[in-house]
């Protein structure tokens, strides 16, 4: 009996040894188990940490987006307005003062009551220049013979020589003729662009170019200063301005209606 009892015994701490084994390993991978949970606890963390970060920066991008579509959206808004703003009409202001025609409030022309510095004139042949060749560029016009080379009071026009648009006065004035030969010339490129769009539709301007006259059929008027008076020249420049303005209307009004 007593050698039973001892086998029994013996059997019952096997077991118990391997239940105490047992019990560690499940202990132990309970402690893994519990550091991988705080391991994922702290993954779970980040990632909704990040998610935060995503979002909030997903947030700026969307108000960013919405921001540049309305700025876009002004831009367009801008850009219809400025295809219907007569941009000529505005950057080239042509008037009358008296018997003067004005380009940009500068006087073209001289009278003996009333004499216009040579600088005020100058500057108005560099603005005229400044036009005529806007609106050529504008409808894809090429002068024949001629080249208007707008260079503020200093202008010029390019054919076999330079002819220019501008002079000092003085006794230069009557000797050199250059400056007669530029302003026929740019009234030869003013009539080769007013007859184009004369032959585009049913449209007259009000004063007829001849070689170096322009006037109606109450009279004509030189552009030269050789051999004429400057009544008659200033009549002829303002005459010149006339043409331009209403030619000016009607690219502007063509463009328009692109």
């Amino acid at each position: 009996q007593l050698l039973y009892i001892s086998i029994i015994s013996s059997g019952i701490n096997a077991e118990y040894g391997e239940v105490s084994s047992e019990r560690k390993r499940v202990a132990a991978e309970l402690a893994a188990l519990q550091i991988q949970e705080k391991e994922v606890e702290r993954e779970e963390e980040e990632l909704y940490q990040e998610c935060n970060q995503y979002e909030h920066r997903l947030a700026e991008v969307r108000a960013q987006q919405s921001c540049l579509d309305n700025e876009l959206k002004y831009a367009h808004a801008e850009l219809e307005k400025l295809k219907k703003t007569n941009i000529f009409n505005t950057v080239f202001h042509i008037w009358h003062d008296g018997h003067f025609g004005t380009i940009n409030n500068f006087r073209l022309g001289r009278l003996p009551t009333f004499n216009v510095e040579w600088d005020e004139v100058n500057a108005a042949w560099g603005q005229t220049a400044l036009l005529l060749y806007s609106l050529a560029n504008a409808t894809d016009f090429v002068f024949q013979r001629f080249k208007i080379v707008p260079f503020g009071s200093q202008s010029y026009i390019e054919g076999e020589t330079k002819l220019p648009l501008y002079t000092n006065g003085g006794l230069r004035l009557f000797w050199d003729a250059k400056f007669d030969q530029g302003m026929v010339s740019f009234l030869d490129c003013l009539k080769q662009f007013l007859d184009s769009i004369e032959k585009k539709g049913a449209f007259n301007f009000p004063y007829k170019i001849d070689k170096s006259k322009i006037g109606d059929q109450k009279g004509f008027y030189s552009i030269k200063l050789h051999f004429n008076s400057e009544e008659q020249w200033t009549k002829a420049l303002k005459f010149m301005l006339i043409n331009l303005k209403w030619a000016l209307t009607v690219v502007a009004h063509s463009r328009s209606d692109k």
